[in-house]
């Protein structure tokens, strides 16, 4: 039995498929690229020699931004990410004439005339990796939700998203931080990314997209992308637009890869990759020494019951609150932790541990808010006073130093 293998090295994911000399599909796998894109070959091909023989594989293509992986002198053959999405589609789907491909770093618009008759259009994300997987990873995390959770809750908004700028990864988490700020539900925020990342593909050719659509990928599998997708490109074309998510549609560029090995003439070796020795390009760095930052100021040791003003500012990454006494020239207690994108939460515990510090010996005569958080936390907490942090800045460099210009 002839085989023909099909290997697919992304940036975040390396898939392999084989195929026999009827076309069918013989193996499956994927392999995360951590170390480097040979050592993930490297497991696909070992895994792949314990249930075939290697010298059985009569011819083997790569495509991928990792192809270069794979040594010149195994003769495998080399093919673009776009020919070999659209021979993996067209060979199960020859109607295809859209190609939506979002993978872990990069997305691609493919317009098809006559299949590979005929030559096809490709529009392409820009080298940003932002509206692809691994975007959508990053956000999630900073949101601290899970990806299996991640289609779920957007399809649970029935409203009109928030708009977010997905174009940027930056960008968008400001965006995202901002929302949470004004406490936007987490749900609407998850739907306006699967927005976003919609219009962004959208935006990659003009005009309408021929149908049939089908989208591929490993974003495929996230059906709130595909619930946005069909929204924005039936705006786009007039009328109602369900792109279709083909089976294996993961795998599509390795099967897609491994059809055209099967075309080709070339006779290549299939071994299993050397591993590729790390410390020959990286250099390793002597671990940091631990250094404890100190300001100078110590807690003053409280006698009694005194009357203080509360000081709270709300960031983006990190959560800050004092309180002064009476006079406004002493520190009596103050905290510092991460929002991590729950400024809520952040400020009850920030209250705990300042509580842990002064009990019930403070009187709050008022309370003063500022920082991108400060309406959403200055309304939870009654904040007699809200402030931008260029003012609460100016006051307290004011007061620090009255020489400040």
């Amino acid at each position: 039995m002839k085989y023909f293998l099909g290997v697919d090295i992304g940036s975040v994911n390396a898939k392999l498929a084989l195929i026999d000399s009827e076309c069918e599909v013989v193996a499956l796998d994927a392999e995360k690229v951590t170390a480097s894109p040979q050592a993930a070959v490297a497991a696909l091909i070992s895994r792949l020699g314990e249930s075939i023989k290697l010298d059985d594989i009569a011819s083997a293509a790569v495509s991928g931004c990792g192809r270069a992986a794979i040594p010149p002198d195994l003769n495998w053959s080399t093919y673009s990410s776009s020919l070999a999405i659209a021979a993996g589609l067209l060979h199960y789907h020859p109607d295809a004439k859209t190609i939506v491909q979002i993978g872990g770093q990069t997305s691609l618009v493919i317009g098809l005339e006559d299949g590979l008759r005929k030559p096809w259009n490709v529009a392409s994300n820009p080298l940003c990796a932002a509206g692809t997987g691994r975007f959508l990873e990053q956000q999630a995390y900073r949101l601290g939700i899970s990806l299996n959770d991640f289609a779920s809750m957007a399809q649970g908004f029935e409203d009109s998203p928030p708009r977010i700028a997905a174009r940027c990864s930056v960008f968008a988490k400001t965006d995202l931080i901002h929302l949470q700020q004004k406490g936007v539900p987490m749900a609407a925020m998850l739907c306006g990314l699967c927005d976003s990342i919609a219009r962004g593909v959208a935006s990659y050719t003009r005009g309408a997209f021929e149908e049939p659509i089908y989208f591929v990928g490993g974003v495929a599998a996230n059906s709130a992308i595909v619930d946005s997708l069909n929204e924005v490109l039936s705006a786009r074309n007039g009328r109602p637009v369900s792109v279709i998510v083909p089976q294996r549609y993961s795998h599509i560029e390795a099967i897609g890869c491994a059809l055209l090995a099967r075309e080709s003439d070339k006779d290549s070796r299939v071994v299993v990759l050397p591993d590729a020795d790390v410390r020959q390009r990286y250099l390793e760095t002597p671990p940091l020494e631990k250094v404890t930052q100190h300001d100078g100021w110590q807690a003053p040791k409280i006698e009694g019951p005194f009357t203080g003003y509360l000081g709270v500012d709300v960031g983006s990454t990190s959560t800050k609150a004092v309180i002064i006494d009476e006079s406004g020239s002493t520190v009596m207690a103050k905290n510092y932790l991460m929002t991590a994108g729950r400024p809520i939460d952040a400020v009850m515990e920030v209250f705990r541990n300042l509580y842990s510090d002064v009990g019930d010996k403070a009187s709050i005569a008022g309370v003063g808010v500022t920082g991108s958080g400060r309406y959403l936390v200055g309304s939870f907490i009654g904040a007699d006073v809200i402030r931008n942090e260029i003012t609460a800045q100016t006051r307290a460099a004011a007061e620090i130093e009255p020489e400040a210009d």
